[in-house]
């Protein structure tokens, strides 16, 4: 929720993934078709009683040359002191085999009707699944965030996220992300 006290204030934003924009066959998958999640955000001025229509955050084009696509997810949204957006995510652009993953942030001056992506984590890693003998060994884990200065006091993010070494420890890093 934007509490910043500009022309956004009040605004609520919900982030989210999505595989409505690249469905293509697969016979692996139980359904015959396997959707590429790209990461959605919508916005009420109204306090939920509206929602605007979604926008695609992650700024890659689809499909690649192969018909097939990459996979954006687990976002985190946030709302700085200045009523500028940030979303950070899970993002597998830069694999045109859709495994390695990367983290990105991204920025919007416009209540979230165009965004600006940055990679943040530069060193790609494979999904290691197992890190946690605790729960479903299947899992991978959501270890991430992205917050403001609740004080309003420092414009910018926080945003944390699990990187998995290529001898796939787990580590939690986090960054400072500043629009």
């Amino acid at each position: 929720m934007d509490r910043s006290g500009k022309s956004t204030n009040g605004n609520v934003y919900i982030a989210w993934q999505d595989g409505r924009n690249l469905r293509v066959f697969d016979l692996a998958s139980q359904s015959g078709s396997y959707s590429y999640s790209d990461v959605l955000v919508i916005r009420s001025t109204n306090r939920g009683a509206n929602w605007s229509a979604p926008v695609k955050v992650n700024g890659n084009k689809e499909p690649l040359p192969s018909g097939k696509g990459t996979d954006q997810y687990q976002p985190g949204i946030a709302v700085d002191k200045d009523g500028h957006l940030g979303a950070c995510f899970y993002d597998r652009r830069r694999d045109p085999e859709n495994w390695f993953i990367e983290r990105v942030c991204a920025k919007s001056d416009n209540a979230g009707e165009t965004w600006t992506n940055d990679i943040v984590e530069h060193t790609s890693f494979a999904p290691y699944h197992a890190t946690d003998i605790f729960l479903n060994l299947l899992y991978m884990g959501d270890y991430d965030m992205l917050s403001s200065d609740f004080t309003l006091t420092h414009p910018g993010f926080v945003g944390a996220f699990q990187v998995i070494s290529r001898r796939g420890d787990p580590n939690v890093v986090a960054t400072k992300f500043i629009p």
